[in-house]
């Protein structure tokens, strides 16, 4: 699914946004309109808006807007992982399964030029076309569409079939790239509901009131001793019998967030940035792909391995076998994430569990790599404080571009190391 690429640090470029702009709808009338009522965070009831599904049926010169978690988020992260499988694993034994993943996003724009500043690829020309929402989404649940790369299945969110932000809304050129972006915003009281159930809804109102822009919740499930070989770790005397072998948890993260000028692999050479129309100018199809796999990383770059016991030592037990525990944010707040304690103060030392990895650790204990992102405990733009905040950091790196990796320029609107 992934290729790894550079520290996430050099991918925080600071950019200004665009004004937002209006969209006229397409012949089939599935852009939705532009945002409205009180504001995200403000605590007031949500009140959605019906989502009229853009036609799946292709309509030449036109971009169809779709999103979609993979196959990850609606079906997990297998323990032991299915042999030759190129999904990522948790390396410490866990089993991930989602039951709600929500996210809102909106001002999905195609921009003139995005070989505008190879220095700095968050510039780009003027924005030539904006579809906008918000729509509220729950990536946990399965689209109607194939997803890009036979990734999971999609959710198609609009078309827009004009320039409709260039007088006389000409249409697109044929063989012309556009710079493709859209942004991550915090809960909105007025966004369109996309595929919300009612315990999603009661979730996504919860979002509202903490101004989140993304929350998950699911279940972990320890299998590691089904993994070949078996577990492993720094510390032979440490007792895992104490940390929970099931856990609940949910997380809310304030991460709004703009991906900016992504890559598209689908075009040659794979490193192009921007979008076009296919050949003789029919529709293409542009999937906003996010990968849920980010907060899990025990490094802060692309394809660090997964794991969980960091999490799950939050709830060990003194003595004897720990029962199922659940896990919140509130769990991970103060905690040093670059010397990893369970609830008593005790190390807990690196695990491995089924295939070897490369560059397995033989001594010391668990240690999340900030890889050069400032910490502080002040948290904010002076570092990440604790490991809620890492894994937030990371989060916000998850929007991609159709399949494979798809990087895009990320912009954090939140108060955030750069």
């Amino acid at each position: 699914m992934k290729t790894t690429w550079m520290a996430l640090g050099a991918l925080s470029l600071a950019v200004a946004t665009s004004a937002c702009g209006p969209v006229t709808p397409g012949p089939d009338g599935g852009t939705g309109g532009g945002s409205a009522g009180g504001s995200a965070g403000d605590g007031g009831p949500v009140e959605y808006r019906s989502f009229s599904a853009p036609s799946t049926t292709p309509v030449n010169g036109s971009f169809l807007f779709t999103i979609t978690g993979e196959a990850t988020a609606t079906e997990g992260f297998a323990f032991p992982p299915p042999a030759g499988g190129m999904e990522p694993s948790f390396i410490d034994g866990w089993e991930v399964r989602y039951e709600h993943m929500l996210v809102t996003v909106d001002n999905v724009t195609l921009s003139e030029n995005p070989d505008l500043s190879p220095g700095n690829p968050g510039m780009t020309g003027a924005a030539v076309a904006r579809a906008s929402g918000p729509w509220a989404v729950d990536l946990a649940k399965e689209g109607p569409v194939a997803g890009k790369g036979m990734e999971g299945k999609a959710f198609p969110l609009a078309r827009v079939s004009n320039q409709t932000l260039k007088a006389g809304t000409p249409a697109f050129g044929i063989s012309t790239r556009y710079a493709f972006s859209y942004e991550l915003v915090e809960a909105n009281g007025n966004p369109i509901d996309v595929n919300l159930d009612a315990d999603a809804k009661a979730a996504y109102q919860l979002m509202r009131t903490n101004g989140w822009s993304y929350w998950v919740k699911g279940t972990a499930t320890w299998k590691g001793n089904m993994g070949t070989p078996g577990c492993r770790s720094t510390n032979a005397s440490y007792d895992f019998n104490r940390v929970p072998t099931v856990v609940s948890f949910s997380f809310g993260w304030k991460v709004p967030t703009a991906y900016k000028n992504c890559i598209n692999q689908e075009l040659m050479p794979a490193d192009s940035r921007g979008v076009q129309l296919g050949s003789n100018g029919a529709e293409s199809t542009v999937q906003m792909t996010l990968h849920n796999d980010h907060p899990f990383w025990d490094a802060l770059e692309e394809d660090a391995p997964l794991r969980f016991d960091a999490i799950a030592a939050r709830k060990s037990a003194t003595m004897g076998m720990a029962p199922a525990a659940t896990v919140t944010n509130a769990d991970l707040e103060g905690v040093d994430f670059q010397a990893v304690k369970d609830a008593q103060g005790n190390t807990v030392p690196f695990r491995y569990c089924g295939a070897v990895q490369m560059g397995e650790r033989t001594m010391g204990g668990l240690t999340l790599d900030p890889k050069g992102v400032p910490v502080n405990p002040a948290g904010g733009a002076a570092g990440l404080k604790d490991l809620s905040d890492y894994m937030a950091y990371n989060l916000s790196t998850f929007g991609h571009t159709n399949a494979g990796e798809g990087l895009c320029v990320v912009e954090r609107k939140y108060p955030s190391p750069q």
